[in-house]
């Protein structure tokens, strides 16, 4: 089995979320396969990254846009959240959304992310330190994804149909 939504998109912001946590542990949710035979369409879950609750909700073809995804740590002391991947914004005061006066536009700072990701796996090959998940991280992020998609919520077969 490969691909879906929970692998493809899903497992990279539980990577963050174990980044910014701790170790992921005590995952529990629902996927929805509403098309038998075909890849989720969704995923409920909660879990913890160390001390910090994960509450994590996302489907696939709910918006307009392409590719739209938001990750959001709150605390006591405010609110950061990553949006469409990379535009970082911190919440005013005023519960306004608000990028750095400085952040790049998306266009300049994505060639910038990509040669960053070229170069850790440069380091990674030369055995130098690395901003790359490691593989203890990945092998737990999957752990993690596996374990949701295995307690999911399939569609029963057609009658007369296997």
């Amino acid at each position: 089995m490969q691909g879906g939504f929970t692998r493809e998109v899903v497992s990279h912001f539980l990577f963050l979320s174990r980044r910014f946590g701790g170790p992921l542990r005590d995952a529990a949710g629902r996927a929805a396969f509403p098309e038998s035979g075909r890849s989720e369409r969704g995923l409920a879950a909660t879990l913890r990254a160390g001390d910090l609750p994960v509450t994590l909700a996302g489907s696939v073809g709910e918006t307009a846009k392409d590719d739209y995804n938001v990750w959001l740590l709150e605390g006591d002391r405010g609110a950061v959240r990553l949006c469409d991947w990379s535009i970082a914004q911190r919440r005013a005061p005023d519960g306004s959304w608000q990028q750095a006066p400085d952040a790049l536009p998306q266009d300049q700072a994505r060639p910038l992310a990509l040669k960053r990701q070229l170069e850790g796996v440069a380091r990674l090959v030369r055995g130098q330190p690395h901003h790359l998940a490691t593989l203890a991280e990945a092998l737990e992020v999957q752990q993690i994804v596996e374990g949701l998609l295995a307690t999911a919520a399939r569609p029963s077969p057609a009658p007369g149909r296997a």
